[in-house]
C-alpha cells in the first residue's frame, strides 16, 4: 500500500472515531465542553471531593463542565428512568453541587443537569434554589444535635458497610 493509501485510511478511521465519541457524548447528557471535573476513575484518577468550609458541605458532583460560553455547570446522573419532573431530593443534591462548584471554581453556575437514563432535566440555580438548600441544611443541623437518632434495622451486613460504623455506639456485631 502505497503512502497516500495509508493516510487516507488514517484519515477515514480518524473520523469514524471522532463520529463514535460525539454520538456517546450525547447520549450521557454531557454539555459540549471542556470536562473540569468527574467523580470517575475512568478519566482519571479519582478527585478530591469540593469543600465548602461556610456550610461545612462536602460533595463530589458526577461531573462538571465548561461550556462553549465559558459557563460551569454540574451535572449529576441517575441510574433510572426519568419521573415526570425530577425529585425534590435530586433537586436539592444538584443545589448542593452548585454551590460546591461556585465556592471550588469561583464562578456561580446559572444551571444544573440532572440526566436520568431516558431524559435531562435543566434546573435553574436560583437565589431561591439556594435559600432552601442553606434552610435544609441549617434544619437537618439543629435536628442532628437536638435528638439522638436509633438506628431503624436489624441488619448486620448494613451496619459493617455503614461509613460509620467505628463511631457508632448502636452498631451490630
Amino acid at each position: 500500500m502505497r503512502p497516500l493509501s495509508w493516510a487516507i485510511l488514517l484519515l477515514i478511521l480518524g473520523v469514524v472515531f471522532w463520529l463514535i465519541s460525539r454520538r456517546q457524548r450525547k447520549s450521557s447528557g454531557l454539555p459540549e465542553g471542556e470536562l473540569l471535573y468527574t467523580d470517575s476513575s475512568y478519566w482519571q484518577t479519582l478527585p478530591k471531593p469540593l469543600y465548602d468550609p461556610e456550610l461545612e458541605l462536602v460533595g463530589k458532583p458526577d461531573y462538571v463542565v465548561k461550556d462553549a460560553r465559558g459557563l460551569v455547570i454540574p451535572l449529576e446522573l441517575k441510574s433510572g428512568a426519568a419521573p415526570n419532573r425530577p425529585w425534590d431530593s435530586h433537586i436539592v443534591q444538584l443545589a448542593a453541587y452548585c454551590r460546591l462548584v461556585e465556592k471550588s471554581f469561583g464562578q456561580r453556575p446559572p444551571y444544573g443537569i440532572i440526566r436520568y437514563q431516558n431524559k435531562s432535566f435543566t434546573i435553574d440555580y436560583t437565589d431561591q434554589l439556594e435559600a432552601r438548600l442553606k434552610a435544609l441544611i441549617q434544619e437537618m443541623r439543629r435536628v442532628e444535635s437536638s435528638q439522638i437518632v436509633n438506628r431503624s434495622h436489624n441488619q448486620p451486613a448494613r451496619c459493617r458497610s455503614c461509613g460509620y460504623s467505628q463511631i457508632c455506639d448502636q452498631h451490630l456485631n
